[in-house]
């Protein structure tokens, strides 16, 4: 049985084994203080219930995320003057980066549900996380448009660093500096998502990955998964394969290794019996 809660701009939806994340910023879910703040608190929650493995972020509205909020950094620019802006504006965004940090580091695998443009920070906050998949819409762009707008890369979240592991470094390079977004489809030939699906099947799809993935391995799987995979690429080979073996064993302890070794033990037994007859 499903839960639902909802705070200033996200709701969140628990389900079995995972959870749902919906922005609810109107008009198009600006990464502003208010927001930053309902995502921790989400990510807080979802991080202590030890039975979620999986979240899925989406939009409730038409657009995904939009990046930074301009009526409120044209309200500080108007109210207080550029300086203070640019001042208020990097304290917000090195709480945007912490908490990119944070999704990225988690003991969960987040998986973004790209159902509308996704933009600047938007971009920045879907690359953080940890699979992204996107409505195959012609209409719907994902870039970084921050070279064009403000001479800038789109770093608030992080976003440089998650999208030259996303792409090779050349290709992103080229990305941020031309500063076009792109459809659907070009963002998965060049690695920005995962996998396309029609808008009306994207979110009951990633809904189902995300009860099968929790369903198989739980927290205690996923999280070794993860961090055996994204932080074992960062590490040289042999450091890596250290670190591989240690998650993997300490999975194999603590999670449902057990479980299902003898589901097919007695499987196996089952049908040897049988062909033996």
């Amino acid at each position: 049985m499903s839960t639902t809660s909802s705070n200033n701009s996200v709701d969140v939806r628990v389900e079995q084994g995972y959870r749902v994340w919906s922005l609810n910023a109107a008009p198009v879910n600006a990464l502003a203080p208010e927001l930053l703040a309902d995502l921790e608190s989400a990510l807080d929650e979802a991080v202590a219930d030890e039975s979620t493995a999986v979240v899925v972020l989406t939009s409730g509205l038409k657009v995904f995320s939009a990046g930074a909020d301009a009526t409120w950094m044209a309200g500080v620019a108007q109210r207080e003057g550029i300086d203070v802006l640019i001042d208020t504006f990097v304290g917000t965004m090195d709480r945007f980066r912490a908490l990119s940090l944070r999704l990225r580091q988690s003991p969960l695998i987040v998986v973004a549900a790209l159902n509308g443009h996704t933009l600047a920070g938007g971009l920045e906050l879907a690359a953080a996380c940890d699979l992204r998949f996107c409505a195959d819409e012609e209409r719907l762009r994902i870039g970084v448009p921050e070279m064009d707008l403000f001479g800038a890369m789109p770093s608030g979240g992080g976003g440089v660093q998650f999208l030259a592991r996303l792409m090779r470094p050349s290709r992103a390079l080229e990305f941020i500096l031309e500063a076009k977004p792109v459809t659907p489809q070009r963002a998965l030939d060049s690695g920005l998502v995962d996998r396309l699906y029609p808008a009306e099947q994207l979110l009951p799809a990633t809904e189902q990955f995300a009860a099968e993935v929790a369903g198989k391995a739980g927290r205690i799987g996923v999280a070794a998964l993860k961090r055996a995979v994204l932080g074992g690429v960062e590490l040289p080979l042999y450091e890596a394969l250290e670190l591989d073996r240690a998650l993997h064993w300490d999975a194999v302890r603590r999670g449902g290794f057990r479980k299902g070794v003898q589901g097919f033990v007695d499987k196996f037994a089952s049908s040897s019996t049988k062909g033996g007859a």
